[in-house]
């Protein structure tokens, strides 16, 4: 019974191995291919685990409950992964990784003859808050690629209109002409509401509410308000595009002046102190000498 843990251990790697190597091989269309999109936007840590994924998603199905799964699709959708990973997906994925987490603890705790029951709560906990600590990160990351690219794609938005394109044509446009980027992704999943039979306003409105960035949901306001009271488009989006260019000016300066504060403590805590050493060490050196002499 002592072993236990240890065999245990052992058949779950092999069996991850397995699982593994069969995804590889097989690429199992019912998961791997709605994940194909986001697989590219993963840590390749993850990637691994979309085996054992796999299984838990089959066996979990649409059990979870409504008020988790609309708050994990929020974050997902915040994050740019919604349309290739569901609630259900996301979260037999960290249950995976959770659960690998898991083994390896009691492996430790085989090796090292030591109780199993903190360290398999603290490995499980660790690797579960690891998963969402990562999609934190993704979403921070996808709002600031948006506010730093949100003005040259208006920009270009703004040369399509005025150029005689429709609202769609343009952003059929810069879908295919943008590299890949969370802008690029809104862009297309406006698109992809406009062709389910949804108004052009509210495709703009619903997908920035979903992303949940201001400056989306200031341009989406404007463009509803603009084809709501017959205004110019390509007036609104180039008004839009100067507001944008300016608050990002704003923003640089605010950086730029927060720098030497930042600054501060490395100097004083790691540049100051090396200094100081290398300047006391010859000097004590010499005075303890001269005490010798």
């Amino acid at each position: 019974m002592k072993d236990l843990p240890g065999i245990a251990s052992l058949w779950f790697l092999c069996g991850l191995a397995a699982a593994t190597v069969a995804h590889r091989l097989f690429r199992d269309r019912r998961l791997a291919e709605p994940l194909a999109p986001a697989l590219a936007r993963w840590p390749f840590a993850m990637r691994p685990f979309l085996g054992p994924a796999r299984i838990i998603c089959g066996l979990l199905g649409n059990r979870l409950p409504s008020r988790y799964g609309a708050w994990v699709t929020r974050r997902l959708e915040k994050a740019d992964l919604h349309p290739g990973l569901d609630a259900s997906q996301w979260t037999s994925l960290c249950g995976s990784i959770a659960i690998a987490g898991v083994f390896a603890a009691w492996i430790l705790t085989y090796l090292f003859r030591t109780p199993a029951t903190l360290p398999v709560l603290v490995f499980s906990a660790a690797a579960w808050l690891g998963c969402e600590r990562w999609l934190s990160r993704r979403i921070r990351d996808c709002e600031r690629h948006i506010v730093r690219d949100l003005p040259p794609y208006l920009d270009l938005f703004t040369v399509c209109v005025e150029a005689g394109s429709t609202l769609t044509a343009a952003a059929r446009f810069i879908v295919e002409q943008a590299p890949e980027g969370p802008l690029r992704n809104y862009f297309d999943r406006v698109l992809r509401e406009v062709r389910s039979g949804r108004n052009r306003a509210q495709a703009f409105v619903r997908v920035a509410d979903a992303y949940g960035v201001e400056c989306l949901s200031a341009l989406a306001s404007a463009l509803a308000h603009a084809e709501a009271a017959g205004m110019s488009i390509g007036q609104v989006l180039r008004t839009q595009a100067e507001q944008r260019s300016a608050e990002r000016f704003v923003r640089a300066e605010r950086q730029a002046m927060q720098a030497p504060v930042k600054m501060l403590g490395p100097l004083i805590f790691c540049i100051f102190p090396c200094t100081f050493i290398i300047l006391a060490v010859p000097i004590a050196h010499r005075l303890m000498e001269a005490f010798r002499t």
